[in-house]
């Protein structure tokens, strides 16, 4: 689309739907890097577990105390609330899967988040060449 051929209430449509989508992706950006942080809490975890009693969390604030029988067999979330056992060696390796899957999407976002912000300074000052020749001439 060519921008210098619309009218400036065209312009700010299309800047409007810019912020939007800027918008989006820095939530799913931010989405992203909350997830990336739970998978590493977690192999953090995984690599911690040399004692066999610990605290298990029934809510957020509320735990009990608890025993690991097999401090090398762990219940994985694969996704969707299915969980698959898997060893020390494989939840660790799965965790890293995960945030290496997820850091690249994170590195798409972000050339995409950065690859808008551009289009959306060229149609602000587009913007601005627009109404500045449109005050000029008014005078």
């Amino acid at each position: 689309m060519e921008l210098e051929s619309l009218n400036p209430q065209q312009l700010s449509i299309v800047k409007e739907q810019l912020d939007e989508e800027v918008e989006g992706l820095t939530n799913s950006f931010a989405n992203l890097r909350h997830a990336v942080t739970k998978y590493k809490a977690s192999k953090i975890a995984l690599e911690n577990i040399d004692q066999r009693e610990i605290l298990v969390p029934l809510t957020a604030s509320l735990y009990v105390p608890g025993r690991i029988i097999n401090p090398n067999q762990f219940m994985v979330e694969i996704g969707t609330g299915y969980y698959v056992e898997k060893t020390r060696v494989q939840s660790s390796e799965f965790c890293t899967r995960k945030m290496n899957m997820l850091m690249e999407n994170m590195d798409k976002i972000s050339k995409m988040i950065n690859q808008k912000k551009r289009y959306l300074d060229l149609v602000q000052e587009i913007m601005r060449k627009k109404i500045q020749e449109f005050q000029a001439s008014q005078h």
